[in-house]
């Protein structure tokens, strides 16, 4: 849903602006951060009402959801297509050569709306599995909450907790990630056990290993969920709106190339075809070449985009053990800009991802052009003279390179290269001194294709923050890959395996002992046991409870004390009280329990004003004290 979002600002920067516009580059730009905003703020009552989980934020956050999928399909009834030019893109454009040939090629029917409609079946999709799993969490609430009273007291208790604290105490399970992680730690790699997932069964480890050891966490499924959905969105408006314009552009790509390169002949060719003998280069029909373009771009994206996840967990896992062969070791004076990374890693991956698709699809262009041209056309004189440029000088630098390492390995080196230790040293000296200057001349080539390499690998990698391609010593100047390694240090502070297994174990035995106190401690609330416990270490308090009794009987109350006894032995069956009346068992639990907090109540000022015997009171245990000021 956000990635719909998120492309419709982007295309927006990209539309040409009416030329009357007097708003300026800060109201754009700040209309652009309100617009982020709107979209955080439209789909973070969802995010709220599920982290609350309580039955009145599911409920709001169901009738949110519904409200905004009503809306949603609503303005999709009005028939809001992206590939309609609205009068205000009218007006900003100035002309309708655009709209015009996109008639030309998909025509006046309904084509473009069936792509419209394929367009929106993925935010179709997802808004509506919000919908419904909302209210399916909504209704399993419900039901635990009338389950409850035929719950056991460790699901009671589990209920109590906060979802935090319920994914603590689950990663002690035998088969948790976290567990299976320090399991392995005493493992070889070969030696770990295979994971027994459909995905890992299916899936060659040579293309990704899925391992039971390792979970990605919530923000990178979000973050990957939103880029293919972005990535899908980019690629279907990519082809629907450039198709139609590449006739045109052909043309006027010829015009450039022509006047560029001129012909001897200087003869115009206006014609469709194209010959290739009056013109240097001859361009092919650029629709096939923009197809396999796309195609081609797509493939290197999603490539880049599982080997960055691939990335990721090894990364996490080096981090965790102290390697920091491809991560930058972690400093203190650095937590700053690792905390400001971290908040970073989310927008730059979206906007890398962008502007990577955008370049890489350029150049693909460019190389299916002139890849198409020699097919098509079997010639292109332009390009034929910059190879016989380049190759000679590529070919004689790969074998003076080839010839290096032949004399490297079985002449400058002893055993064959397979030590490090030089051989014929004079040979080798009189070797690199005139070496010296053919190399000079080499080196400026090599400095040219330095350039070009790193250009080209940054264009491929751009996608990529874990690729920097200022080098290992310029690396933490790239932003992209400083928000990456700022991602990775959090990563490692806050989800170690070994901390969090050592968290969760004291968390476990804190809860244990916790709901083991409980437990006793509604265990002595049964008043015949607290009053057991307080009659066992202080006799005197069974003639106190005598002397309640006969008190009782003096108020006009002789049928309740006589009815005051339990199944247990608190207070012997057959004890006289002082007006000569014997106490008989019956089992009346509520007349009893009257009996003790009258009790109480008589005894509790005698129990404060007199420091003997509070003393014996808090001898009695924690019990029987929270019981006398409960009952105050």
């Amino acid at each position: 849903m956000c990635a719909d979002e998120l492309f419709t600002i982007v295309k927006t920067i990209f539309e040409p602006t009416s030329s009357n516009s007097d708003d300026g580059v800060i109201i754009n730009y700040l209309k652009r951060i309100f617009q982020v905003l709107i979209i955080g703020f439209r789909y973070y009552p969802l995010l709220a009402a599920v982290y609350l989980d309580s039955i009145v934020s599911l409920v709001c956050g169901t009738l949110y959801s519904w409200l905004d999928y009503s809306i949603t399909l609503a303005n999709q009834g009005l028939c809001n297509t992206d590939f309609y030019a609205t009068l205000d893109q009218y007006i900003r454009a100035g002309n309708t050569s655009s709209l015009a040939a996109r008639f030309d090629y998909y025509g006046t029917g309904s084509t473009l709306l069936a792509i419209q409609l394929c367009t929106d079946i993925p935010r179709s999709l997802c808004l509506a599995y919000v919908s419904i799993k909302l209210p399916f969490l909504l209704i399993d609430k419900i039901r635990q909450r009338f389950k409850r009273s035929s719950m056991s007291d460790q699901e009671r208790m589990m209920m109590k907790f906060t979802r935090e604290e319920r994914l603590l105490l689950r990663i002690s399970d035998p088969d948790s990630p976290e567990m299976l992680y320090v399991r392995n730690l005493f493992r070889q790699a070969d030696q770990r056990p295979r994971s027994h997932h459909l995905v890992a069964r299916l899936l060659p480890k040579f293309i990704y290993e899925w391992r039971d050891d390792f979970t990605f966490s919530t923000r990178i499924l979000c973050i990957y969920s939103s880029i293919i959905l972005l990535l899908f969105f980019i690629t279907v408006q990519a082809c629907v709106l450039i198709l139609p314009e590449l006739n045109s552009a052909q043309k006027k790509l010829q015009s450039f190339v022509d006047f560029l390169f001129p012909t001897s002949s200087g003869d115009d060719n206006d014609d469709e075809t194209v010959d290739p003998a009056t013109t240097q280069f001859p361009v092919p029909s650029l629709q096939r070449v923009f197809i396999l373009s796309v195609v081609t771009t797509v493939l290197l994206i999603t490539i880049q985009l599982l080997t960055l996840l691939a990335n990721i967990r090894r990364n996490l896992f080096q981090t965790f053990r102290g390697d920091d062969s491809e991560i930058p070791r972690r400093q203190r004076s650095r937590y700053i800009s690792y905390s400001t990374g971290n908040i970073h890693f989310g927008g730059y991956f979206i906007g890398y991802l962008i502007w990577g698709f955008i370049l890489l699809a350029f150049f693909v262009v460019i190389l299916w052009t002139c890849v198409e041209a020699f097919i098509n056309f079997g010639s292109a004189r332009i390009l034929e003279r910059i190879l016989k440029m380049i190759i000679p000088t590529f070919l004689f630098i790969y074998f003076k390179q080839y010839l290096n390492r032949l004399l490297a390995r079985y002449v400058f080196l002893q055993h064959a290269g397979e030590v490090l230790a030089i051989n014929n040293r004079r040979i080798l000296m009189i070797f690199i001194y005139f070496n010296l200057f053919l190399d000079a001349f080499l080196g400026f080539i090599s400095s040219i294709t330095r350039l070009l390499w790193s250009v080209v690998y940054g264009i491929i990698y751009m996608c990529r923050l874990d690729y920097s391609p200022l080098g290992r010593k310029l690396e933490l100047m790239d932003g992209g890959f400083s928000a990456y390694c700022g991602y990775i240090h959090t990563e490692c502070c806050h989800r170690h395996p070994v901390m969090l297994i050592f968290a969760s174990h004291l968390f476990t035995q804190f809860k244990m002992k916790q709901y083991k106190q409980i437990e006793y401690l509604g265990q002595l609330s049964d008043p015949d046991r607290l009053m057991k416990i307080a009659i066992k270490g202080h006799p005197y308090l069974l003639d106190d409870a005598i002397h309640v009794l006969d008190d009782m009987i003096q108020q006009q109350q002789p049928e309740l004390a006589l009815s005051i006894t339990t199944s247990s032995s608190t207070i012997p069956s057959g004890r006289t009280t002082r007006s000569g009346r014997i106490i008989e068992k019956k089992d009346d639990g509520a007349g009893y329990q009257q009996f003790i907090f009258q009790m109480f109540f008589n005894n509790i000022t005698t129990f404060f004003e007199n420091i003997t015997g509070m003393f014996s009171i808090i001898t009695a245990g924690p019990a029987c004290i929270q019981f006398i000021i409960e009952s105050k």
